[in-house]
């Protein structure tokens, strides 16, 4: 059995100027290697987890920067006004939902993505090796957030 996390899971950007805590179990952990992802993130890919936006308690004040992805879709990122760092996305049409970007939490060795898309745009020797690959078209949060749950950490009241 995985040891326990601990939650509320604190998280914030370089400088500190904003903080955030996430106070119950993620919903899902995966990996995105389309090409925003990489610019975004100056990286081969992004490790996000998605949560309930009721589930995070930020404070200081974050910028929000309203993107369009190549597909279209809008998004607002949460953004720390000094050292620029992004942390939260949500998309409009879908308030009730985050996402986090691991790399932010304090400690994230307790994280272990679901799955990974995008890979046919990966760099090569980013593919996660025993990473379920899954085409965006097919990409079905609610269904992989199970499959997410069944093996994620088990979370605990800190």
């Amino acid at each position: 059995m995985s040891p326990a996390i601990a939650l509320p899971q604190p998280g914030g950007c370089l400088c500190g100027a904003v903080r955030y805590r996430l106070t119950a179990a993620p919903l899902l952990a995966y990996v995105c290697h389309c090409h925003d992802c990489q610019t975004r993130t100056g990286s081969a890919f992004s490790l996000t987890l998605v949560v309930r936006s009721a589930d995070v308690v930020v404070s200081g004040a974050a910028e929000i920067a309203r993107r369009t992805t190549r597909s279209g879709r809008q998004v607002e990122d949460s953004v720390c006004p000094n050292c620029r760092v992004p942390l939260l996305s949500r998309a409009p049409v879908a308030p009730d939902y985050m996402s986090v970007r691991v790399g932010t939490l304090d400690e994230a060795g307790w994280v272990r993505p679901v799955a990974q898309t995008f890979v046919e745009s990966a760099i090569p020797w980013a593919v996660i090796p025993g990473v379920r690959a899954v085409p965006w078209a097919e990409f079905d949060y609610v269904a992989l957030g199970r499959d997410w749950q069944a093996t994620a950490p088990r979370f605990v009241e800190g």
